[in-house]
């Protein structure tokens, strides 16, 4: 067969019977235009084939297997988000995922077997073959048909069997937090708070409480890996409530040095308050003497007893004035209300080295009020004290004993050995001083009371008494 190109016709022979020219043995255009179109259609068939073979194996549940593994190596969230199914409502996919790969790093072995089985249960899809799981596995997920892909495909997706937690904590009210993500409330009841589903995975379960300005805290590192056993996460917070006591149910409960308005009868269970000891409570009574307080005891955990340390003084009678002899200074007068003078030194070295004003013997009431709320200044500011007094020489010409007997005022110059320190230190360094001071007494009950004390330029010796 051939082809007249001047003709534009198909002739047999080898000459063109209606133009005489040779004909041309090569195939016409329109052979070319179906041979062109032959090897596309076959070019096209064959890209498809490709292509559906290549879409098979993204589909396949092998290659989800393999992506899975690959995001457990990598930590890559993204790619396990293509193959794991989200599972607990309350976690971001993220927050999920992050536990289950922290949870693969630390346990290798579990991962190794994870994926042994996933590819055992590849081949029951695939070929019906059933193997059997390995006991040594404790994770259980299921890979499974989840829908189409590509239209043509199946898409296999895996899944965990669900595991399930109870939280527990002692007050009602408490905010749960797991992984940084909210999740509820929950607490005061004996069966706990069941949460889940989860995924395998290593969680960070948090609690929270908030009363008044405070805060407390639980919290635990649960590892959940197989679904037989729900885990029990004791989230207890460092809280308490508590009920104050004192040896005076009308004392005012002051709570980190605030008046909370109430007595201590008044109070009853109160809180719940932190026990790490950053709640100090004290309690406060007012006598006719003034305040007292009672020492500040911080919270722990265990009952809090607010002792208020206070006995009242024997009244000081204060003699009607009578006419009587003239003032004197004799010895006779002098040595009683010497004797008071050294009474109280003595009194007042061991009342300081003790921070304690009942070593004071002979004090009126106002003054010895006055020494108790001075040792609780001191006591708040960490002083203490060591010394001794070596001697006290008195002004003979100064001791005058009023008209009626009752008053006196003598001036004494005091020598003490001493010093102010720190509680607990061992090596304290003394100093030798003198100080001069004038002295007020009263008499009651035939006895010289030291009314008040104050400190005075100087004391004249000349005619003066030293012990």
């Amino acid at each position: 067969m051939g082809w007249c190109e001047f003709c534009n016709r198909e002739e047999t022979g080898d000459f063109c019977v209606k133009c005489g020219r040779k004909v041309a043995k090569t195939t016409p255009d329109r052979n070319k235009k179906w041979t062109i179109w032959l090897i596309s259609i076959g070019a096209l068939v064959i890209l498809l084939a490709g292509s559906f073979y290549t879409l098979r194996m993204l589909s396949s549940p092998e290659r989800t297997i393999d992506q899975f593994n690959e995001a457990m190596l990598e930590g890559n969230y993204e790619k396990m988000k293509n193959v794991v199914s989200p599972v607990n409502p309350l976690l971001s996919h993220e927050a999920e995922l992050q536990g289950f790969i922290e949870l693969m790093k630390n346990h290798p072995e579990q991962r190794a077997l994870l994926i042994q089985d996933l590819e055992r249960q590849a081949q029951t899809i695939k070929n019906n073959k059933f193997g059997k799981r390995d006991e040594a596995l404790f994770i259980k997920m299921k890979l499974s048909k989840s829908g189409k892909k590509f239209l043509l495909f199946d898409h296999y997706t895996i899944s965990p069997v669900p595991i399930y937690a109870n939280v527990y904590t002692q007050f009602p009210g408490t905010s749960l937090e797991i992984n940084n993500e909210e999740g509820g409330v929950f607490g005061g009841k004996e069966d706990g708070k069941k949460v889940g589903p989860f995924l395998p995975g290593l969680y960070q379960f948090a609690s929270e409480l908030k009363h008044e300005s405070y805060t407390m805290k639980g919290e635990a590192e649960i590892e959940l890996m197989t679904p037989e056993e729900t885990a029990n996460i004791d989230l207890s917070v460092n809280g308490a409530y508590v009920s104050p006591e004192s040896n005076y149910d009308d004392a005012v409960l002051f709570i980190n040095g605030k008046d909370t308005g109430v007595t201590i009868g008044e109070s009853g269970e109160i809180g719940p308050f932190p026990t790490d000891g950053s709640v100090v409570m004290h309690a406060e009574k007012k006598f006719e003497a003034g305040v007292v307080k009672s020492p500040s005891v911080p919270f722990d955990g265990a009952g809090v007893y607010l002792t208020v340390d206070y006995s009242e003084p024997d009244p000081v009678v204060i003699e009607k004035e009578v006419p009587s002899e003239p003032a004197s200074s004799d010895l006779v007068y002098s040595e009683p209300i010497i004797r008071a003078v050294n009474t109280y030194l003595r009194d007042w070295i061991n009342a300081y080295e003790n921070l304690d004003a009942s070593y004071f013997t002979n004090l009126t009431p106002d003054l010895y009020s006055y020494f108790e709320d001075r040792f609780v200044s001191v006591r708040q500011n960490n002083g203490a004290f060591t010394g001794d007094v070596l001697e006290a020489a008195f002004d003979l010409d100064s001791l005058s004993i009023n008209s009626s007997g009752k008053r006196a005022v003598v001036d004494v110059l005091v020598t003490m050995d001493s010093a102010n320190h720190e509680p607990g230190d061992q090596n304290v360094i003394t100093e030798v001083t003198s100080s001069a001071f004038r002295y007020q007494l009263v008499k009651s009950g035939g006895e010289w009371l030291i009314d008040s004390r104050k400190e005075i330029d100087g004391v004249d010796l000349t005619n003066s008494v030293a012990y």
